[in-house]
This record gives structure tokens, C-alpha cells and sequence, in this order.
């Protein structure tokens, strides 16, 4: 990392560190939670280019550590569906695939559903992010475009790219 950006992460950090730790307070309701986000969120900053000729780098700051709070939320929420269908969450959906499916093709149906989850994981952030907004929340391009402020093009393109990311890993 040139000098200069580095001085410019560092002063950026004094200067916001206070308040931008109170808005992650206040967006999470835990100081661990919170600290982890900041640390997240300037390790982002870190390796972005550009970030000294952007019009309002403060403003990327605070949209970083939001989309970080919302894929931690969103992958915090897959866990638990996960959980409730793995164990007695869904006690009518188990008992009726439990007479239906054999509990070896249960088991490897789980296990498939963990790779799917791990191969989401390495996506890039807002490829993962377009993905899960369309397959999960049923958003339209448009609207997966509008939230993430890129274009529709873009979100075909993250489309795209996580399909093939998860072909690949699924074989």
C-alpha cells in the first residue's frame, strides 16, 4: 500500500472513529459486534483504489460497514433456517421427508446445501450480495441495482458469475 493512502485510512480513522463507532452501536447493539464491523469495514477501505479521489469517502465508509451488517445479518439468518431445518424446527417438513426420502439422501441433501453455502461464501461481496438478494428476497434486477447503486447490467453480470462460481464448486 503507497504512503500516502495509508496516511489517508489513518487520518480518515481519527477523524470518523468516534462518531462511526456510535452508528455501528447503534446499527448492531453490540460493542464486540460493532468493533469487529470498524475493523471490517477499514480493512475494506485498505485495499480500495481510488479512495482518495472520491467525492465523499466518509459516505463509502458508512455504506461499507452497512453492507457489512447486512451480510452478517443475512448469513446469521441462513444459519439459523439452516439450524430449524436440520433439527426439530420443521418437525412436519422431517417427518413427511423422512417417509418419503431415504436418511442417507437426507444426509447428503444437507451436506450439498453446507458446500452451496461455503461456495457463497467466496464470492465476491456484492456478486454474493446481487445473488442472494434475487434467490433469497425474490428482488428484481432493477431493485438489486437500485440497493446495491450499480447497474442492472452490472447485476446480470453478478448473476452470471455466481452460477458458474457454484457449478464449478458443486463438481
Amino acid at each position: 500500500m503507497e504512503k500516502k493512502h495509508k496516511i489517508f485510512i489513518e487520518q480518515m480513522y481519527q477523524d470518523n472513529h468516534e462518531g462511526f463507532l456510535r452508528f455501528l452501536m447503534q446499527k448492531t447493539q453490540n460493542m464486540d459486534d460493532a468493533h469487529d464491523v470498524l475493523q471490517e469495514a477499514f480493512q475494506k477501505l485498505m485495499k480500495r483504489e481510488g479512495l482518495r479521489e472520491m467525492e465523499n469517502p466518509r459516505a463509502y465508509l458508512y455504506r461499507t460497514a452497512t453492507n457489512i451488517i447486512i451480510d452478517r445479518q443475512r448469513k446469521g439468518q441462513h444459519h439459523l433456517r439452516y439450524i430449524r431445518e436440520v433439527t426439530s424446527g420443521g418437525e412436519e417438513v422431517a417427518a413427511s421427508l423422512s417417509t418419503i426420502i431415504p436418511p442417507d439422501r437426507q444426509v447428503a441433501a444437507r451436506q450439498e446445501l453446507d458446500l452451496i453455502y461455503q461456495a457463497l461464501d467466496t464470492l465476491p461481496e456484492k456478486c454474493r450480495r446481487a445473488f442472494l438478494m434475487h434467490r433469497e428476497q425474490h428482488m428484481k434486477y432493477g431493485e438489486i441495482a437500485e440497493t446495491l447503486s450499480i447497474s442492472i447490467s452490472m447485476v446480470e453480470k453478478y448473476m452470471i458469475q455466481a452460477l458458474k462460481h457454484l457449478r464449478r464448486k458443486m463438481k
